[in-house]
């Protein structure tokens, strides 16, 4: 995982983009003192649904949504917004990964 908390991450992603934080917090459609609190971690990372929409503005690759996703649920206390997703969609994975973990856990013994 990055080392690095979820403000100072999402700042790093939005100049690499090159994106103003302005024209960002306007295309996430969230207002100013809100975004800065993200930023400066006064308050949890975003929902799951703005998360998706952050990573479709920043157009980010693969690694980058999972570091993106992972460090947003990790100061939401929550499972990654990516993974949630395609259980929701699918919950019978929720087994299959279950016997998995299972598995591997059997496995470290």
């Amino acid at each position: 995982m990055v080392n690095m908390t979820f403000g100072e991450y999402l700042k790093e992603l939005i100049k690499s983009a090159g994106m103003t934080q302005r024209s960002f917090y306007i295309d996430l459609d969230i207002k100013k003192p809100y975004f800065y609190e993200i930023l400066s971690s006064k308050v949890n990372p975003p929902p799951p649904y703005l998360q998706f929409r952050a990573m479709e503005i920043l157009s980010a690759d693969r690694q980058t949504r999972v570091e993106f996703f992972d460090l947003a649920a990790f100061e939401r206390g929550e499972m990654p917004a990516d993974i949630k997703a395609i259980t929701d969609k699918h919950p019978a994975f929720v087994n299959d990964i279950r016997k998995l973990l299972d598995t591997l856990l059997a496995g470290k013994k």
